[in-house]
């Protein structure tokens, strides 16, 4: 009796697998679970006794931090153009054998490419060695163009000729030039790329002697504050993830706090301006890495939209994780996979399952410190609830069901089963849980800087 009703419902099986199997089309959604359920706020999730334990940074190791993060900071200044073309044009072989699609939605032509390709005069390589600053906040592309390029035509927001954002005040060195005179091409000591000429400023050596014997740094903490200048003209935004040499001034307003920026002249040299902005919108660099604060920072980004290589000055994964840490005086790579081997302990996981994964990173990692990576994506664990280990991060989206695309859409709060509502019988996809590669703690790191500073 059981065998013929199963056998009676195996055409209703069928009809649903095969409906579901010729299904291709990705629909997308926003009511995910994760976000309707769980407090968009880092702070709720710091456990009391766990913050209690957690031991005060000292002066003296917030000093270690600091000037770690400086000599990183600023050590392109003490470098030559890195001569490895290949490694600096890794763009180069697509450009000639995938041109992608263009900004009208439609496919570039190769002709079209190797037009940008001959603008990068890469054969003249490198063509300058100068030292200079960001003087504007500005996008570093692969191709010296603005123009973006899709792998596919509903490719959006994945510009893969866009590398990164990179801040105002990032000390640069200048190796190269393109055809136009419009773009030059820079290595930083996060990124390399081409970035708009008018947006970096050279400095002299004695400007940077100056600027190396400065040893208050201050940092937002708060995302996009408004700076001026002495006359009260905006000037720019501040960002969370940037740093700048206090300034002191005879006659302060009592309300505001000075700064030191570097600001770019009509002919291509630098001046140094004291700008200002609200006292209460930043602290003193580096902050301690204590889990309330951390929390506030990362609330401070909470729903921002998501970013591809900084598009639209907003963050990707690995740069929401790099902005928060620069805070707290821990210098980081730009690349997901590069911030997971950055601190040497790196713990692999992919020889567990999912349920083992979980409990292992429940067990084992320090909320609010511990990194979380899979390929491609980079996120921060910051405790557990419910049972279930939570991150923050920045992401667009989260495919289950094979079809759904959750979408995020920026930085946010989420369990490592986001989107497994939809995941069924017939259609299941791989949660952030099963892709789990590694993990790497950031407390182990930042004390190995302060030990490294005793010696």
């Amino acid at each position: 009796m059981i065998l013929k009703k199963i056998l009676n419902l195996f055409p209703i099986f069928f009809l649903i697998f095969f409906l579901t199997s010729c299904s291709s089309k990705i629909i997308q959604t926003t009511q995910i679970k994760d976000l309707q359920t769980l407090p968009q706020d880092a702070s709720f999730y710091i456990d009391s006794q766990q913050e209690k334990a957690t031991a005060k940074v000292a002066a003296k190791d917030l000093q270690a931090l600091q000037k770690d993060y400086l000599e990183k900071f600023y050590s392109v200044w003490k470098q030559k153009p890195n001569p490895k073309t290949a490694e600096i044009f890794w763009i180069k072989p697509s450009l000639l054998s995938s041109p992608g699609f263009g900004e009208h939605l439609q496919p570039n032509s190769k002709e079209y490419t190797k037009n940008i390709l001959d603008t990068m005069q890469i054969e003249r390589y490198p063509s300058l060695n100068k030292k200079a600053i960001i003087t504007r906040t500005t996008n570093v592309r692969a191709v010296p163009t603005q123009k973006p390029m899709y792998n596919k035509v509903d490719g959006y927001p994945f510009d893969r000729w866009q590398n990164s954002l990179i801040f105002a005040g990032t000390p640069v060195l200048v190796t190269h030039i393109s055809t136009s005179k419009r773009w030059v091409h820079i290595q930083s000591g996060f990124v390399y790329g081409w970035v708009e000429a008018n947006d970096i400023g050279y400095i002299t050596d004695s400007q940077i002697k100056a600027l190396l014997n400065k040893t208050q740094y201050i940092t937002p903490i708060q995302d996009i504050v408004s700076v001026v200048d002495s006359k009260g003209r905006y000037v720019l935004d501040a960002r969370i993830g940037q740093i700048f040499p206090k300034a002191q001034i005879s006659k302060p307003d009592a309300r505001r706090i000075y700064f030191y920026a570097y600001m770019r002249n009509p002919d291509g040299s630098v001046k140094q301006e004291i700008l200002s902005a609200p006292k209460d919108t930043f602290q003193r660099f580096p902050l301690p890495t204590q889990p309330r604060l951390i929390a506030q920072t990362i609330n401070t980004m909470i729903g921002q939209r998501y970013g591809w290589g900084g598009l639209g000055e907003n963050r990707d994964c690995s740069a929401f994780i790099r902005d928060i840490f620069t805070q707290y005086g821990i210098y980081l790579p730009r690349n997901s996979k590069a911030q997971v081997s950055y601190g040497n302990n790196s713990i692999d996981l992919k020889a567990l399952s999912s349920k083992e994964k979980e409990a292992f990173i429940i067990a084992n990692a320090t909320p609010y410190m511990t990194l979380l990576w899979q390929q491609g994506h980079i996120m921060l664990y910051i405790g557990q609830y419910q049972g279930k280990a939570l991150i923050a991060h920045s992401a667009w989206s989260v495919i289950t069901g094979k079809k759904y695309e959750n979408m995020l859409g920026g930085v946010v709060i989420t369990t490592l089963h986001t989107g497994e509502e939809r995941n069924g019988l017939f259609a299941h996809s791989d949660l952030l849980i099963d892709k789990i590669n590694a993990m790497s703690d950031l407390s182990i790191l930042a004390q190995n800087i302060i030990d490294k500073g005793k010696k």
